[in-house]
């Protein structure tokens, strides 16, 4: 079975046994950069943990409301921190639905919102969502497809970008 990191999806090699994954042949694990990380992390500010990773982070509390967010995520949005803390993730997105009257989380359509879903599930469970598709304005000129993974740490999840097309 083939393993990679959870974090920064690094192929760790295979093992023989047979470990229970959410993709047939694939296991997560963490790698020892990732491991180094959070061993760092310890006393250090999480400003500053999540800004040592080089995959786009965003911190959420269960409202989907950002808390925090790393420099890699900005450069994604083309936005600095203040235009993304402490703001709702279909506005920081730039859902066009959170643009109407009710706003993100709001509308009909929120309902069915893969990244606000996500989060919530992983609020609620405490289990990590692993590579979720999801898409931003689906039905808009301008349709964003990405995959991404949730896990809670303790009052929060971490949102991470894996892929973005």
């Amino acid at each position: 079975m083939k393993v990679i990191c959870a974090w920064c999806l690094k192929d760790m090699g295979t093992v023989k046994e047979n470990i229970p994954s959410d993709t047939e042949g694939v296991s997560h694990g963490i790698c020892s950069d990732c491991q180094n990380n959070v061993a760092f992390q310890q006393g250090v500010s999480l400003q500053r943990y999540i800004d040592s990773l080089t995959i786009p982070i965003f911190v959420v509390d269960s409202n989907v409301i950002i808390s925090a967010v790393n420099l890699t995520a900005c450069k994604m949005l083309g936005k600095n921190s203040v235009e993304v803390v402490q703001h709702l993730g279909g506005d920081v997105f730039e859902c066009e639905r959170a643009r109407l009257p009710d706003g993100c989380g709001k509308t009909i359509h929120c309902s069915g919102c893969t990244i606000r879903r996500t989060v919530v599930q992983c609020f609620t469970s405490g289990e990590p969502q692993i590579k979720v598709p999801a898409y931003i304005n689906p039905e808009g000129p301008i349709s964003l497809k990405l995959t991404i993974t949730a896990i809670k740490i303790g009052a929060s999840v971490l949102l991470r970008v894996d892929h973005l097309v």
